[in-house]
């Protein structure tokens, strides 16, 4: 007896149609999900982080998946405007049968989804003498617009949405959803609700697409320099907005939509999907305008909160006080050393030739070479009060600063080496008193000391 259960007649098991009204969009429940799993990946990141780290890490992940929810929900949801009434209306075609329902209708960017519920669900919609007919009423219906409006008629050159209109007269829909999709399909004369709907959704679609790039390169940006990503967040604020704009300046052409039926009419009004793309705008433009203020006059606060360093994409250099005034008097020294003539080294230099001959570089005095020593030798640590504003601690640059130091300390001793063996190679310098230039002293550099004998003796 149990496998004959089901079974008419000795056949298989036979099971009766149970056709079942569309309660959600797929494709938006999908995207929901696929949020949901990204925020709970990330919550689980969460314990990773400790002390105010933790709270900002979960205010940049929810602000963010909340702007991304926003502009995905807002160009697939299907509920930029809505309206709802209850009423009392005819059923389908060739009866004369009333039923009361519900009658929904829902519009998006690309669509309008019609909903018929009836109240109850179960109603007697037809009878004879002998038989009762009952139905479920419980219909669902979308139609499409997106994204060419088409010839006039609802022959194959025509739009989309005239196309399924016909498709649901050949099935037999309710005339309630064929009411309703009718005012969508006309296109003449001041009925024109279609060609206004279709041409703000295209353009809010399209819009709206481009701020969820921006939005993908403002999270990169948050990484690298916190200044950019906040104009990137602007941006995405920006198009969600103008969204908004284009959707409630265009979409009715000249007159409200308005559906009358025997009890009632359907007003059109705002729905969830354009007050979402509304707020998630405003907090991103918020967001963008709080980065780049805050990146101008506190960089150190901002960059915390995204848990970057400020200098990471730049080199800093250190300034000693020391150093400059060592390089200032080496300049004098060098300066001295080129714009210094006459005394008894005008007079030695009595030919062309002597001088060619004696034109040697002159060497450091002994004085020069012991305050270039004294800084070869100066320890490593030990550093000079900076200036203020202009000095800025980088760990990331620690390594480098200190290898360039021992560069230069190396390369200033091979210097001093090499002017201790001119001295070496030239001679002693020698001062002499040149009474016959005004008293003033000159500095004489000799190969040999012959030389300075026979300039003492003409003196």
């Amino acid at each position: 007896m149990v496998y004959d259960s089901f079974r008419v007649n000795g056949g298989p098991t036979l099971h009766g149609p149970t056709p079942t009204a569309v309660t959600a969009d797929v494709l938006e429940i999908g995207f929901v999900f696929a949020i949901a799993i990204l925020a709970f990946s990330f919550a689980l990141i969460v314990p990773g982080y400790r002390g105010w780290s933790r709270l900002f890490f979960v205010i940049r992940v929810v602000v963010s998946l909340f702007i991304a929810s926003a502009i995905l929900l807002g160009v697939l949801g299907q509920e930029w405007e809505s309206a709802e009434i209850s009423t009392r209306t005819a059923y389908k075609a060739f009866t004369k049968t009333e039923i009361h329902a519900k009658i929904g209708m829902k519009i998006g960017l690309a669509s309008v989804n019609i909903t018929l519920k009836g109240e109850p669900v179960e109603q007697r919609v037809d009878h004879t003498d002998f038989l009762n007919f009952t139905e479920t009423i419980n219909y669902n219906e979308r139609f499409y617009w997106a994204w060419r409006q088409g010839r006039f008629g609802f022959g194959p050159q025509a739009g989309r949405i005239s196309r399924e209109l016909r498709a649901a007269q050949f099935r037999g829909l309710p005339l309630p959803i064929l009411w309703i999709a009718e005012y969508f399909a006309l296109d003449g004369e001041l009925i024109r609700w279609g060609r206004s709907y279709r041409t703000a959704g295209w353009f809010a679609y399209q819009v709206l697409w481009t701020a969820f790039p921006c939005w993908l390169i403002a999270n990169i940006l948050s990484a690298v320099v916190l200044f950019y990503a906040g104009w990137m967040f602007i941006l995405t604020g920006t198009f969600m907005l103008v969204s908004n704009v284009i959707w409630a300046t265009i979409k009715w052409g000249t007159q409200p939509l308005v559906i009358p039926f025997e009890d009632a009419a359907l007003y059109t009004h705002y729905g969830p999907s354009f007050w979402l793309v509304l707020s998630g705008g405003i907090i991103s433009f918020l967001c963008g305008v709080i980065i780049v203020a805050m990146d101008l006059w506190v960089p150190q606060m901002v960059a915390d909160f995204f848990g970057n360093d400020v200098l990471q994409d730049s080199e800093q250099y250190f300034h000693h006080e020391e150093d400059e005034e060592d390089e200032e008097q080496l300049k004098d020294l060098e300066s001295h050393r080129v714009s210094h003539r006459g005394g008894v080294q005008s007079r030695i230099r009595k030919s062309k030739f002597q001088a060619t001959a004696r034109r040697k570089p002159r060497p450091a005095t002994r004085k020069l070479l012991a305050k270039r020593k004294s800084i070869a030798d100066r320890p490593q640590n030990e550093v000079p009060n900076p200036p203020r504003d202009v000095i800025y601690n980088n760990e990331a640059f620690e390594e480098d600063e200190e290898q360039e130091e021992q560069e230069q300390r190396e390369e200033r001793e091979e210097k001093g080496e090499r002017d201790l063996e001119e001295i070496q190679e030239v001679s002693e310098v020698y001062e002499l008193d040149d009474l016959g230039t005004n008293g003033t002293a000159a500095t004489v550099h000799v190969h040999d000391y012959s030389v300075v004998e026979e300039s003492i003796n003409v003196l």
